[in-house]
């Protein structure tokens, strides 16, 4: 699909193919345009005309890049004429690549009307394109009502994840970035629990256990003074991965602090643009995000 890696521009369209929120289609708007009118109705009275509204009639114009994928060699432009040669549903997200308070961010379902591209054989290639919604599409302000919200910097990271009610969630460490280690070595150590907010045990364990770790090397951060960094578990990351571009994480496969408890050999990754966990050797180097609890 396209290329998740946005260059140059905020304005970010998030396109789910198969109708529904998990959006594997990123693409970078230049510009966009939202048309939105209602009909009159126009019924004769004793009085007059009784003019009220009608019918809530929206669509959407918006101008973009093609972007080359390195893994699969498609470009935006070209996943979006599939969609609309084939008539399909799908499900779009408007919204700044990294929102914050007061940014508008507008999502639905819907399908592609019109498509145009321009393709300059000594620039980026760019493409125009309608989008005609079902029903009324949510709108929303980011971080409305002074609360908290994903995407937004808080407590030395950025929040990936809130609970329903708002007040509890989990932090992503971007600061220290992405880094690199093995799992540890291979054996049981008896952290197979598999529980939301439940990385801070597991992680104490693997680092007592472990010198050489991803997991110690998570114990040890400290940024903006806040030292009780971890590893996630794949509950974590399950809670983490339909906000993971909203949060500002790059897709990937990083380290659980889970391991397998039918081989001693396993620990669990996960990648945040499948919504999966995967098997990993532990001795593997492999990428890994730190995260807090709030």
């Amino acid at each position: 699909m396209a290329e998740h890696k946005i260059e140059g521009g905020n304005m970010l369209l998030f396109i789910d193919p198969d109708g529904g929120t998990d959006y594997n289609i990123v693409v970078c708007l230049t510009s966009v345009g939202k048309a939105d009118s209602i009909t009159v109705v126009d019924a004769s009275s004793a009085c007059g005309p009784d003019k009220s509204p009608g019918t809530l009639e929206l669509s959407y114009s918006f101008e973009g890049q093609h972007l080359q994928d390195p893994d699969g060699g498609q470009i935006s432009g070209t996943d979006l004429r599939i969609l609309l040669r084939a008539e399909q549903t799908i499900g779009w997200m408007i919204a700044p690549e990294t929102p914050v308070a007061g940014d508008e961010i507008e999502e639905g379902t819907g399908y592609l009307s019109e498509l145009g591209s321009t393709y300059s054989f000594d620039s980026v290639g760019t493409f125009t394109g309608t989008i005609q919604p079902y029903g009324t599409p949510t709108l929303s302000i980011y971080g409305g009502g002074g609360g908290l919200a994903v995407g937004q910097s808080y407590q030395g990271g950025i929040i990936a994840y809130l609970n329903g009610t708002g007040d509890h969630g989990i932090i992503v460490n971007l600061t220290a970035g992405i880094l690199n280690n093995q799992w540890g070595n291979v054996g049981l150590i008896g952290v197979t629990a598999d529980t939301l907010y439940g990385g801070q045990a597991n992680t104490n364990t693997i680092s007592t256990a472990y010198a050489t770790s991803a997991a110690r090397d998570a114990n040890n951060l400290t940024t903006n003074g806040y030292t009780d960094w971890c590893l996630p578990t794949t509950a974590d990351w399950y809670a983490i991965a339909p906000n993971y571009i909203a949060a500002g994480i790059t897709d990937g496969l990083y380290w659980t602090c889970v391991e397998d408890a039918g081989d001693g050999n396993i620990a669990f990754n996960f990648q945040p643009s499948a919504n999966s966990a995967f098997n990993q050797p532990k001795t593997d180097n492999m990428p890994f995000l730190a995260v807090r609890y709030f």
